[in-house]
């Protein structure tokens, strides 16, 4: 069954009105929500900006949030203005075959630059809090003697590697997985890891005193966490963003040769 929607004034029939006033009595017709829709945007900018500020994060990631979310605002505030278009018979095909294909393209960019998106924040977001953990810390070259190691599986999966142990003779906590990484070894079970990583072992680290926890002993890999954090935090938004303009160009290109394979009126 087909509504039909009406001027709350004079009553005149708004079915597939295209414009935002009535065209008898010239009543605005403009839903309320498509007002409120900035207001949303406009919280949501605060509270993101709010967070960010909080946590350190640099500039120009704030301000690419922002217009993120400001261009998400208006093309969903385009898109609800638009008319429904009533749908006709589809257009004939010049070359179906390139259509198929650069839909499929067109599908494989899209997921990329959703990808990007996601792992690149989440990776970005790792780096730039490690850094700003470490960074300022005061740290000295130690070694870590290990007692006792420990594996745990989560819920979801993930696995957690850890050991008990000493610093210069104070128990300490430690994250091995950065070692174990080191070693390119495979640890299914804590059987492995007992193996790799026996009692007394003693593994090179830099210890932050004013740290807690396994937070203390970091692996020493010849650079500092601090540094470390801020490499790995520039280099997942230099490659994220070229993913994210190499992608955008490609899917541009890809919608233009679809275009193309429409026959001409």
């Amino acid at each position: 069954m087909t509504s039909t929607s009406k001027c709350p004034k004079c009553g005149t029939d708004l079915t597939g009105a295209t414009t935002f006033n009535c065209p008898m009595c010239g009543t605005s017709i403009m839903p309320r929500q498509r007002a409120n829709i900035w207001i949303v945007m406009l919280i949501q900018i605060a509270a993101s900006t709010a967070f960010m500020v909080v946590f350190r994060f640099p500039k120009i990631m704030i301000a690419i949030f922002a217009v993120m979310i400001i261009f998400g605002t208006a093309l969903s505030s385009w898109a609800k203005t638009r008319p429904v278009p009533i749908p006709g018979p589809p257009k004939p095909l010049s070359r179906p075959v390139l259509f198929r294909f650069a839909s499929i393209g067109i599908a494989i960019c899209a997921f990329a630059i959703v990808c990007f998106l996601l792992f690149g924040s989440v990776m970005f977001l790792n780096s730039w809090m490690r850094w700003h953990q470490y960074e300022g810390q005061p740290y000295h070259h130690s070694d870590f003697q290990v007692t006792r190691v420990y594996f745990h599986r989560g819920s979801k999966g993930g696995v957690d590697l850890y050991a008990s142990g000493t610093v210069e003779g104070n128990p300490e906590w430690m994250n091995l997985s950065p070692y174990v990484h080191s070693l390119h070894a495979q640890v299914r079970n804590e059987g492995d890891l007992s193996s790799l990583v026996p009692a007394e072992t003693v593994i090179p680290i830099y210890f932050f005193p004013s740290l807690k926890g396994r937070a203390r002993a970091q692996l020493d890999t010849g650079v500092p966490p601090a540094e470390e954090g801020h490499r790995a935090a520039l280099e997942a938004m230099q490659y994220g963003l070229l993913g994210l303009v190499v992608s955008a160009g490609i899917l541009f290109l890809l919608l233009r040769v679809r275009r193309s394979c429409y026959l001409e009126a």
